[in-house]
């Protein structure tokens, strides 16, 4: 099917997130004019023939909002979320509704705004696509965080065996992550490099209590990190840790940021975990009674070799095809 000059227009408009920007590219590749989804949709497809395409991400995340948003900003979100999905389907020709996560981070105890946006989704037979085949087929292919020429070159480079840490934890500290239960069982032997803000108050506290008492060989640098710097952290970096509860997200930008730089990966057993580490060499079930220096060292696989993996399951020419079998789907 051809798509060139058709519009796509991709949900949120605006993200730090880098994968919309990633993905807003591998659409375009495809041939389709990429809009970001804002007030612009609305008045462009009103009258026009619905040959446009919408492609939702987060959005019933977006229906809940920080805890220290009033009532009122909850049921505006919601509200809005509800709009965008339905004038979705009334205006473009298909909507894809890419689910990231088995449900919103921010949702506790009831969870009936989310019960019933995937009601709406259902009614409006508008069709989840996951980033990972676990969980459905067709999937996409989550795209890596530099480019194929970028890859190679580290591939061609010679293999830096002097890297500074042994294992870090990077991103907002949430307790979905599940940091404080991998650190209930941490050896203390082995170093945590943790870069990341928490603002959570009670759940730092938490953190750094069990750290205290555990006698815990933590290095935290609570800061946002700027691309450079997250990039060149993972550079020096053999292995990222990843111990989200199961059934949290459904795939990981954390895990295709990490192996766009060379890094092993340490996994909880959950879903995600198990079968990424039945796929790839470079993927570790976590277990803390096993987990010592020697045994870090006997895992190890080499920057080069997860670089050269990743470019083959997730470089360019995949994420692309991945996304026109989707848009070609009946």
């Amino acid at each position: 099917m051809q798509h060139k000059g058709k519009k796509a227009y991709v949900y949120p408009p605006k993200s730090k997130n880098r994968y919309l920007e990633l993905t807003r590219n591998a659409i375009s590749l495809i041939g389709f004019e990429v809009e970001p989804l804002d007030k612009n949709f609305y008045r462009n497809e009103l009258l026009s023939k619905r040959e446009s395409y919408v492609v939702i991400n987060w959005a019933e995340d977006f229906a809940y909002p920080p805890n220290s948003c009033s009532i009122f900003e909850h049921f505006v979100r919601f509200f809005k979320t509800i709009i965008l999905i339905v004038f979705s389907k009334i205006f473009a020709k298909k909507v894809i509704w890419v689910r990231h996560n088995f449900k919103p981070h921010n949702a506790k105890g009831s969870r009936k705004r989310y019960n019933f946006i995937l009601f709406l989704y259902k009614t409006l037979g508008i069709t989840e696509v996951s980033l990972e085949d676990y969980y459905s087929t067709p999937s996409l292919t989550h795209p890596l965080y530099i480019s194929n020429q970028e890859i190679q070159k580290k591939i061609d480079e010679p293999s830096n065996d002097k890297l500074k840490y042994d294992v870090i934890f990077f991103g907002t500290i949430k307790r979905y992550k599940n940091l404080h239960n991998l650190l209930q069982d941490w050896p203390a032997s082995i170093e945590i490099k943790i870069a990341g803000r928490c603002a959570d108050t009670e759940y730092k506290a938490e953190l750094l209590e069990i750290i205290k008492y555990r006698k815990l060989n933590v290095i935290w640098e609570e800061k946002f990190l700027s691309d450079e710097e997250l990039n060149e952290l993972l550079e020096q970096s053999r292995f990222v840790l990843l111990p989200h509860a199961d059934e949290t997200m459904i795939s990981s930008g954390t895990f295709y940021h990490a192996i766009s730089y060379g890094c092993n990966i340490l996994v909880t057993e959950s879903k995600f975990g198990l079968q990424k580490s039945s796929e790839h060499g470079f993927v570790h079930i976590y277990r803390p009674e096993k987990l010592s220096k020697r045994r870090l060292d006997s895992i190890f696989v080499t920057k080069q070799d997860v670089y050269a993996e990743a470019l083959k399951h997730f470089g360019q020419e995949s994420v692309v095809a991945s996304w026109k079998k989707i848009f070609d789907r009946k």
